[in-house]
């Protein structure tokens, strides 16, 4: 079996530059990357740990007793083996002074004021020489960029075996994936994609070169070697096994085309063989101890699963976050790049298709279609499983993502090398017939891609985890009037601790506004906890409307490690949620407060209230927008009805009070079956409800017009043993005949489908 493909002598230096660049510009990522501030890494070191401590064994997991690990401790354990090999002689018993997770993080979400970290630093802990679980951390991230390193040389391998004749091709693609950015981040952290990425790369490789070989005998140690490589693939990530059944067919036709019964017998013995022998012991252990063999119930009793599952609408608004954690989505899927960037890349990938569409378009108008050779019919072939690999990748994600919230375009990083060799394959289309424009048009690519790769660690991701402390808003804020201060002290103290320099707060906003703050905070004398920024947006009933909670800092201040005189700009954005009650004056107060245990610094100062333990900022004017029914939602049941808005009587009640409560719905199709409406009142954190009403409404939804706006009032009494608290408004709608049949909420662009949808809190005194 000789089929592989050398490199050319002029490409050596040109591919040695691409590996050589790649490894520095992951490593720079490794280290810019403070820890514990890579997707999933919070959860996937902890597990390399628990290996490391426990003499290479594995955890049980557990959903009412999860560890540090979580999920992870669910996920095939090569990875974290070959992590603990690497690091089981460091003392990381420091790891929780390291992973100090910050509460407040806004993990999954962009937010304006930033919050994104997800524990806090210590700059001195984590500065070079690193030792600890410092130390331990980098060392995996290398391991990983090795990792890496291994899927851009697969890259080039892959591109060289199916497109032998176009060289400039296998130089592209690697750049394609090494300097993807996200790939790079991701290459750069602890995580087990990078594995199943090199594993998943090698055996496509090995599967072209045994289609391209199907006329020639196999040896037994091409055998082996995919043996190796799947059963190492099928103890890194599930995903590799759906190459599984790949593996067999292209044994199966080379038996076919052979006359052989050799290669799928032998062959599918050996490599089979191998495959179960290093991987079946992992899928009987979860079977054991789980009652399914890929464990994959217990992960998603922990991670949680989408309720309702998500369908297609649903998938398809959330394309656009799902192609920026393609290019690059860092930090905890929280920190973007410049949407410019994103435009850039997606025009090249757009360009990409569109050229392979054109390639398409040239081979089906001509005749004949495959070429008269054997040698080109069997490259056409290893051409077509390398095309249907990342279809097959992205697929599952599909049903991956239906149950579990999964929407990340790096996880389709299993298939980068053969979308890195067809998106060079679709700009190359471009310039066929000139060799110059196409390495022109493969060039000025690349280059886009080794441009931003390398500035990014620069520009978004460094800067991210650095207290400016003159950091402003670009856009303007409600904050006028005459320059005020107030300060706090830790409870029991003598003496204040935090001073805030602030101005007063007013204006008129609209739901889905953020109402940007920019208070001027110092410390003034040692703190001994970290403590939290609060601002609440309080109504006259005293019912907090909206609220935003961080660490200073944008979360990247403990104030228990902070010197007296330290001094910053704390920006902060609280989102006036969609369907908040309007109008209403709001009263905005900004305090500090203990997350563990709910104590409240003390205030005193301008505008300081001792009664609510926090700082009076300023009023503003919560208006409603023009047009319209009252309170606009436009929540969309499932393309059949929409809530256009409501109204409540009065959202301050007591036990035994009755509130009037009017739906606005309008009919979005034809309705041929009677839908019944759930209104609670119910505390969304422990699922006590006050008051339920649940009926069709009148006239019921098979009268409903088209067009139309339909009035749906009723009358809820508020339970006499309803606990005070802070209550919502909550709304279902369910087939009348079918009450197991909720209609889901369809979700906006990157929101989260759900099968009710919130209105108004209301305060049961």
């Amino acid at each position: 079996m000789q089929t592989t493909q050398t490199i050319p002598t002029g490409h050596r230096p040109w591919l040695v530059a691409i590996l050589v660049g790649y490894v520095i510009l992951a490593g720079i990522y490794s280290v810019i990357t403070p820890p514990f501030e890579a997707s999933d890494e919070l959860w996937h070191y902890p597990m390399v740990k628990y290996v490391a401590d426990h003499g290479f064994g594995l955890p049980r997991q557990d959903p009412a007793n999860v560890g540090p690990w979580r999920q992870e401790g669910s996920q095939p354990p090569l990875y974290y083996l070959l992590g603990a090999l690497a690091t089981f002689w460091i003392d990381t018993s420091d790891m929780d002074d390291v992973r100090r997770i910050n509460p407040h993080a806004d993990i999954g979400a962009i937010a304006p004021d930033r919050n994104l970290n997800m524990v806090l630093h210590d700059a001195e802990r984590e500065a070079f020489p690193w030792s600890g679980t410092v130390l331990a951390v980098h060392l995996v991230r290398f391991l990983s960029v090795g990792m890496g390193l291994g899927t851009v040389l697969l890259t080039y391998l892959l591109a060289r075996e199916l497109f032998p004749a176009q060289p400039a091709l296998a130089l592209a693609a690697a750049v394609f994936t090494g300097f993807n950015p996200m790939f790079a981040f991701i290459s750069g952290a602890i995580n087990n994609d990078n594995l199943s990425n090199l594993l998943a790369s090698l055996i496509l490789l090995l599967i072209a070169r045994l289609i391209k070989a199907a006329d020639a005998p196999l040896t037994r140690r091409f055998y082996v070697a995919l043996g190796l490589a799947a059963g190492a693939g099928m103890l890194a990530k599930y995903q590799i096994g759906f190459l599984l059944p790949v593996i067999a067919l292209a044994l199966l036709f080379v038996s076919i085309r052979q006359r052989d019964w050799r290669p799928v017998v032998l062959g599918g013995a050996i490599s089979g063989g191998l495959t179960i022998l290093i991987a079946g012991w992992w899928y009987w252990r979860n079977y054991d101890l789980y009652g399914d063999a890929t464990g994959i119930n217990v992960f998603l009793d922990i991670v949680g699963r989408r309720v309702p599952p998500a369908d297609l609408h649903q998938l398809w608004t959330e394309r656009e976050t799902f192609m920026m954690s393609f290019w690059g989505l860092f930090g905890g899927v929280n920190l973007p790049l410049p949407d410019a960037t994103y435009t850039l890349f997606n025009i090249l990938a757009a360009f990409s298709v569109l050229g392979l569409a054109y390639g398409v378009f040239l081979l089906v108008t001509r005749r004949p279609i495959l070429p008269p050779s054997r040698e080109g019919r069997l490259l056409w072939l290893a051409r077509g499983v390398a095309a249907m690999w990342p279809v097959i990748v992205f697929v599952s994600l599909l049903s991956w993502t239906r149950v579990t919230l999964a929407s990340q375009g790096r996880l389709w990083f299993t298939a980068l090398a053969p979308l890195s060799v067809w998106m060079a394959v679709g700009l190359a289309n471009w310039a066929r017939r000139s060799p110059a424009a196409l390495r022109i048009n493969l060039g000025m690519a690349a280059a886009v891609f080794v441009a931003i790769a390398a500035i990014t660690p620069f520009t978004t991701i460094r800067p991210a985890y650095r207290v400016d402390p003159e950091a402003t808003w670009v856009e303007d804020t409600p904050e006028s009037g005459p320059a005020r201060a107030a300060c706090f002290a830790e409870p029991g103290a003598e003496r204040d601790a935090l001073c805030l320099a602030y101005r007063g707060v007013s204006g008129m906003l609209l739901p889905g506004d953020d109402l940007r703050l920019t208070p001027t905070m110092t410390a003034t004398h040692p703190m001994t906890r970290n403590w939290s920024v609060f601002v609440h947006l309080v109504n006259a009933d005293g019912l907090t409307e909206a609220q935003r909670d961080v660490y200073p800092g944008g979360g990247l201040i403990a104030t228990a490690e902070i010197e007296p005189g330290e001094t910053w700009n704390n920006l902060i954005a609280v989102r006036l949620p969609p369907g908040i009650y309007t109008p209403q004056t709001l009263d905005v107060f900004l305090g500090l407060y203990d997350y563990a245990t709910g104590d409240r610094m003390l205030p005193s100062g301008d505008g300081a209230h001792p009664d609510y333990r926090g700082v009076r900022l300023g009023q503003i004017q919560l208006e409603t927008p023009p047009g319209g029914v009252p309170n606009p939602v436009g929540a969309n049941f499932d393309d059949r009805l929409r809530l256009l808005g409501y109204e409540v009587s009065d959202r301050s009640l007591r036990p035994g009070d009755e509130v009037a409560i009017t739906l606005y719905w309008e009919r979005l199709e034809r309705l041929t079956a009677s839908y019944a409406v759930s209104v609670q009142i119910i505390q969304p954190d422990t699922l006590a409800k006050a008051a339920q009403d649940d009926r069709p409404p009148d006239p019921p939804t098979t009268e409903w017009l088209p067009g139309g706006t339909v009035t749906d009032a009723r009358t809820l009494t508020i339970a006499g043993d309803a606990a005070p608290g802070r209550y919502r408004l909550m709304v279902r709608v369910y087939d009348a005949d079918h009450p197991e049949t909720l209609l889901p909420v369809l979700a906006g662009t990157g929101g989260q489908a759900a099968d009710f949808v919130w209105l108004s809190w209301i305060q049961v005194e």
